[in-house]
């Protein structure tokens, strides 16, 4: 992290800010002496002004209207529910900057936050009072000791070199959005600072005035509110970093099926008019035997569990159709929310960690999905899997949450919408499944047929293998396995190089086989597509997302007159013309000369890649060895759809100086300089 002066930063124009879209939040409560003050002390190329009004009694909220700011009501008390409440608002910008509207901080310095973000040079501004001009009387004693007792922990445990947690700031939107901010009151600032250490973002600080607030601060200006605020950052502090080591192996996975006794006349009455009382009873009897085959493979995993929530008869006659394996409860009263919250509420308050809840309605449902809900639970608070008659065929929990089945209008295609509404206000982070159709009207039943059609001998391989090499993952490595696995007929072998991380854990409960290798990408490419089944392996680089469609896209990749191997055209996360240009270079080189590089996704032939060789085991530039040793074979296809690979490298070095690194790399390679010297050099 580093430092910034003032004169540093003239170079940018308000031209030039003029062409990014920049808002402003502002947490209020009762600052009607100061708020209009600080919003007409906004630069005017600021282009949207949210006040996050937590409760004002004063004029505050009609002043700001007046002024021009946007308002939004967050009935909650705390900073952090009104930065959140605000944030809701925000009209897509480039650029957040938080303020307080108390006229503490200088508006007319917004540039100094704003044009390093601007220029590329970083993520985050921290507008740091202790680096700049405190007037005397404007931090007490007790902000400057909780604020170096912070930044002295958060060194220690991140290395993050903070000198303050100055409320002052700026910050790339979609880097916000990816920081899933969560705290509601005073750890607001300091959640936000260890988040983007933890995420090893790009941050700096630049000096900033301070001046003595008006009115009395409600954190500050009592002792119970320092009391209440010190205490909140510590525990914020220790809580991000108890959550950042591996997670614990106690606590229990709960599935939970919801299913009726199919009896003739009272299941699935919606298909009697086209199935007939008893045809449609044996639907019900066939379509809960497919689920209950996907729960128990989705449960063989330890510590999960099965529960079979029932209606329509007892439970010896439920035990006797579907098995002794499994407990059963009596599904609860009231509607369906009603029923699902008592499932939820009754897994969390026992033994369960994370629950998830599905019918017996989508024959498309399989295990993968189910493996991949209890993954996607590790990282988010809720999981859902949408329908595409607009309900839900899963959902799954980490928290009792009863809003999420409350009001809801159960059987209308309003039903995913409404929950994600609601997810939204209670400041959920959802992790969503693929879509599927499920089968409630006589119009749904070729869903069934299709699905029955589509049945597979249990001895028949998965259509690709996807080799990922990872080495301390963690943090990329589920959102690029949810991508992978929302397609069917696909394996996924995680071969590791010795995580300390949770890497493999995660890789377990999102159902992939995790092998163990040495290190080196090579080596574990090589040892990922020696286990592999398919006769297609796409080998993928642990933090690039595939793209929907891309078993097809391989597929129909690989049969093109001549094509040995491909790879997708190259996406890079984040904002920024550079990265831009980057992409369009990457992409033309690997048209244009048939070279594209690992973080492309790679894919050949099975046969082509044993009878070719696998990969050179050098400790750099395997993956440009291997196109052109596979160019000598056929053509390199490239794709039409995009992955989207992480911006990390080019945010950790710079854009330009990483991709001269990379050039220089190459010609070292090609005039033979030894793969190790080169890898010392690169650094």
């Amino acid at each position: 992290m580093a430092t910034i002066a003032p004169e540093t930063i003239s170079a940018i124009s308000d031209s030039t800010r003029e062409t990014a879209r920049i808002a402003v939040i502002m947490p209020a409560f009762n600052e009607a002496p100061s708020i209009a003050k600080v919003i007409e002390a906004i630069p005017d190329w600021v282009d949207q002004i949210v006040v996050g009004d937590n409760g004002s009694t004063d004029d505050t909220v009609s002043i700001a209207n007046a002024a021009g700011a946007t308002v939004v009501h967050e009935p909650e008390r705390g900073y952090g529910a009104a930065c959140l409440r605000a944030m809701s608002a925000l009209d897509a910008p480039d650029i957040v900057v938080f303020i307080d509207a108390d006229f503490s901080d200088a508006p007319s310095e917004m540039s100094q936050l704003v044009d390093p973000i601007l220029r590329d040079e970083t993520d985050i501004v921290i507008g740091s009072r202790v680096l700049g001009d405190a007037e005397p009387g404007s931090l007490t004693p007790q902000q400057r000791f909780g604020n170096g007792l912070a930044c002295w922990l958060m060194r220690l445990f991140w290395q993050a070199r903070y000198t303050d947690l100055g409320p002052f700031r700026a910050i790339r939107h979609s880097t916000l959005r990816e920081l899933a901010m969560a705290d509601r009151n005073w750890g607001w600032t300091v959640e936000m600072q260890m988040r983007a250490a933890q995420q090893r973002l790009r941050i700096i600080e630049a000096p900033v005035r301070y001046r003595k607030r008006i009115g009395q601060s409600k954190i500050s200006g009592t002792v119970s509110g320092v009391i209440r605020a010190g205490t909140k950052i510590l525990y914020i502090i220790f809580r991000e970093l108890f959550a950042s080591r591996p997670l614990p192996r106690d606590g229990e996975e709960r599935l939970c099926v919801f299913t009726r006794f199919p009896v003739a006349g009272e299941a699935k009455t919606r298909l009697i008019p086209a199935l007939g009382p008893e045809g449609a009873a044996s639907l019900q009897r066939e379509m809960t035997a497919r689920t209950m085959q996907a729960a128990r493979q989705s449960c063989l995993q330890p510590g999960r569990t099965t529960e079979v929530h029932f209606t329509g008869t007892d439970e010896p006659s439920m035990r006797d159709w579907l098995g002794p394996d499994v407990d059963y409860v009596a599904q609860a009263d009231g509607d369906l929310g009603a029923r699902m919250y008592f499932a939820v509420h009754r897994a969390l308050k026992s033994r369960a960690n994370r629950v998830v809840v599905i019918g017996t309605d989508c024959p498309e449902l399989s295990e993968k999905h189910i493996r991949q809900a209890f993954a996607l639970l590790h990282i988010h608070d809720a999981v859902i899997g949408p329908t595409e008659d607009g309900g839900y065929y899963l959902i799954g929990l980490n928290k009792p949450v009863a809003d999420l089945f409350v009001d809801i209008d159960w059987g209308t295609e309003t039903v995913f919408e409404s929950t994600m509404r609601i997810a939204q206000s209670a400041q959920l982070n959802v992790g969503l499944l693929p879509k599927l159709s499920d089968v409630d009207l006589p119009e749904d039943l070729p869903v069934w047929r299709d699905a029955e059609a589509r049945k597979r001998p249990g001895t028949e391989g998965p259509r690709l293998s996807v080799v990922i090499p990872t080495v301390n993952e963690a943090d990329h490595l589920p959102d690029t396995l949810a991508a992978v696995l929302a397609e069917d007929g696909v394996e996924v072998i995680v071969a590791d190089g010795g995580s300390t991380d949770r890497t493999r854990s995660l890789a377990t409960a999102f159902g992939s086989r995790v092998i163990r290798s040495d290190p080196g990408r090579a080596k574990q490419l090589n040892a990922g597509a020696q286990d592999a089944r398919a006769n297609i392996l796409l080998f993928l680089h642990a933090d690039t997302i595939l793209p929907y469609g891309y078993v097809a896209a391989v597929e129909q990749a690989l049969d093109t007159d001549g094509a040995v191997a491909g790879a997708f055209r190259l996406g890079i996360g984040g904002a920024g013309a550079k990265l831009r240009w980057i992409e369009r270079v990457a992409n033309w080189r690997s048209r244009r000369f048939q070279l594209p590089y690992g973080d492309q996704g790679l894919f050949v032939k099975r046969e082509v890649f044993e009878e070719s060789g696998a990969f050179p085991e050098l400790p750099i530039m395997e993956d440009y060895e291997w196109v052109r040793r596979m160019r000598k074979t056929g053509g390199i296809v490239l794709c039409n759809v995009w992955v989207k690979t992480s911006a990390r490298r080019w945010h950790a070095v710079g854009t330009w100086r990483l991709m001269l690194r990379h050039q220089l790399v190459i010609l070292g390679y090609r005039i033979g300089i030894s793969p190790e010297r080169l890898l010392r050099l690169r650094g």
